[in-house]
């Protein structure tokens, strides 16, 4: 196997994530909103050098395979597009139900869109 060195780190690590409830209710009550029609974007800037983000699916989106699906994409689609992004942020992003049939491309164009209105884009 050839060793492919690359200069972007597709990695999801502890210190990208937001965990905690106290955590995900700062953000939701100081951040600004950035609004689509499949999902709804959080952000607060942030004093750290790296990145956080949440993922929120409510219990309306369906059963938990499909919820957890949901956030499987999302995650995806936020470790090949972070390298894309400023620093010192904290982001949550809130899925709708729209989001459930969509593919994986449509995450994609989604976050970039939600990303660029909110300003992350380096």
């Amino acid at each position: 196997m050839h060793n492919l060195k690359t200069d972007r780190d597709f990695s999801f690590r502890k210190e990208n994530r937001i965990k905690s409830k106290n955590a995900f209710q700062i953000v939701y009550k100081t951040g600004r909103s950035v609004v689509d029609s499949m999902s709804v974007m959080y952000v607060l800037p942030n004093e750290e050098k790296n990145i956080k983000i949440g993922f929120a699916v409510g219990k309306k989106m369906g059963s938990a395979v499909t919820r957890n699906r949901v956030k499987r994409l999302m995650r995806e689609v936020f470790r090949h597009r972070k390298a894309e992004l400023k620093d010192s942020v904290q982001i949550i992003w809130v899925a709708r139900k729209k989001l459930v049939e969509a593919d994986i491309y449509t995450y994609d164009r989604i976050f970039m869109r939600l990303a660029k209105r909110a300003g992350l884009l380096k």
